[in-house]
């Protein structure tokens, strides 16, 4: 189950990315390099705009999770009403906003052409905010009731319309924002309507037993209100890098900073998928069984080095080439060292997304909110600090030197919730591990393609063969190889 929910996020995730990368160079080419640009700040002030769903989305799955596994049918019709009657108040605010602030908004854009046109696809894209932050309340029951297929049965066509509405709008109709965020303002609709249907279905009473309950109020506004706070000091922790080093060094470092970063933190959607299925069940398995959380911490963390490592391991190993291909020669020799640096540190964030969402699936949302705020003042002082005296380079060590104490903190919060005992009884397995992790991303520097290509293969596999024979224990290896013999034998493979 919690394999096969997270492919389907993987899917929902990964596939309009592929669509977005074939679907630019057709919008750029038609819309021109300005008007993209304006496309592109209008989709970024939609997302943001998102966040006035106050993290009401998430609490709902919690709070339905906790309802359901403790079995308090009568609660969670009045939950889920009252929930969504708030979002979309919140969501038609958040769309007065937009609408008056549209020409303010449009007079801050450096743009040579008609502002008309801005300020229209702006108030075009207000309309369909009240059904955005809706979305994210629905989508949320459908989590809590771990429809992950259906989630992504609408996420998938959605996200793949979010690109191709556009071309379709410049090639058979005409370049027009306003056009082109009409056909999208239409979608979110649809898929706003769609995620209705299927939550009434999955929660027959919704509708039915329409009771608001104001003194649920608070109680969401707090667990979602300190969701929103991680949502959006993370975020600020990650794009305050490029805009530091944009003052502190130059513009163009930016780019050399940026497209090594920007092409990792893709691999986001591999702990996202995962994430996003784990969250419903923390929530549930903290209050059923505390047992069968720590045994599904241990699993997840397990896989998603397992499915991380080899990924980030090769960026390092072949960040040079790979910038050389991608870029040009000259850019790979600027960037390729950054590229290595940030390999090793999205290894690590990713793990991080566990114990993350265990603390918020436990219902200690302000826990993260506190490590986060906390964290801010702190990296920008040393950001500062090392872009300056030691350039790009230092820049990187401060984004990683972050990135570690975060996922240490996380941890060592997560293991006040579960006993990590559990998990993996004798603390010198995973500091082998993670000793032999870290050392593994040195290959990088070694200048023989042969001996790179060969320890690439020969970590993988120690990687591989310690964690089956230390982190996964007896009953959980003949689980494994019974299943897969069973496939093998459906395959015919004997």
């Amino acid at each position: 189950m919690l394999i096969r929910n997270t492919f389907y996020n993987l899917l929902g995730l990964g596939l309009p990315l592929l669509v977005a990368i074939g679907s630019m160079p057709v919008l750029i080419h038609h819309l021109g390099d300005a008007r993209f640009g304006v496309l592109t700040l209008i989709w970024a002030v939609v997302s943001y705009f998102g966040l006035f769903d106050l993290g009401l989305g998430r609490a709902l799955t919690q709070q339905l999770s906790v309802l359901i596994a403790e079995k308090r049918e009568d609660d969670i019709p009045p939950l889920a009403y009252t929930s969504l009657l708030l979002l979309t108040g919140l969501g038609v605010f958040a769309g007065v906003l937009m609408w008056w602030g549209a020409t303010w908004g449009a007079h801050r854009i450096s743009y040579s052409g008609d502002i008309t046109e801005i300020v229209g696809s702006i108030r075009v894209m207000a309309v369909a905010m009240p059904f955005i932050v809706l979305t994210s309340g629905l989508r949320g029951i459908l989590e809590a009731k771990l429809a992950f297929g259906i989630i992504n049965l609408i996420r998938l066509p959605m996200g793949i319309f979010t690109f191709i509405g556009p071309v379709m709008v410049v090639l058979w109709y005409k370049n027009d924002l306003v056009a082109i965020t009409a056909v999208l303002t239409v979608g979110r609709i649809i898929a706003c309507l769609v995620h209705g249907y299927y939550a009434a279905r999955s929660l027959p009473g919704m509708f039915g037993n329409r009771r608001y309950r104001p003194e649920l109020v608070k109680t969401l506004l707090v667990s979602g209100g300190w969701m929103t706070v991680s949502n959006i000091v993370s975020p600020l922790m990650g794009y305050l890098d490029r805009f530091l080093i944009g003052a502190t060094i130059s513009a163009a470092a930016v780019a050399y900073y940026v497209t090594p970063n920007e092409m990792l933190t893709k691999l986001w959607i591999i702990p996202g998928a995962l994430t996003a299925v784990l969250f419903p069940r923390f929530a549930s398995n903290l209050i059923e069984n505390s047992q069968d959380s720590a045994l599904l911490f241990k699993k997840a963390v397990l896989t998603l080095l397992l499915v991380i490592y080899p990924l980030t391991l090769f960026t390092d190993v072949y960040a040079k080439e790979i910038l050389q291909i991608w870029i040009n020669p000259t850019f790979a020799e600027k960037s390729y060292v950054l590229m290595q640096i940030f390999s090793f540190g999205i290894l690590i964030n990713c793990l991080a997304h566990i114990p993350f969402t265990l603390i918020q699936g436990a219902g200690k949302a302000k826990t993260t909110a506190f490590i986060h705020t906390a964290e801010l003042p702190f990296f920008a002082l040393v950001l500062w600090l090392c872009a300056t005296h030691f350039g790009l380079i230092g820049a990187a060590f401060a984004w990683l030197v972050r990135i570690l104490i975060d996922t240490v903190i996380m941890f060592v919060q997560a293991g006040k919730i579960i006993d990590v005992r559990r998990t993996v009884n004798q603390p010198q397995i995973l500091i082998f591990l993670f000793a032999f992790v870290t050392l593994s991303f040195s290959i990088g520097y070694i200048s023989s393609e042969f001996i790179k290509a060969a320890l690439f293969l020969v970590s993988n596999v120690i990687l591989f063969s310690y964690s089956w024979r230390f982190l996964v224990d007896r009953n959980e290896r003949i689980s494994i190889i019974a299943k897969v013999s069973s496939k093998l034998h459906f395959y015919g493979v004997k």
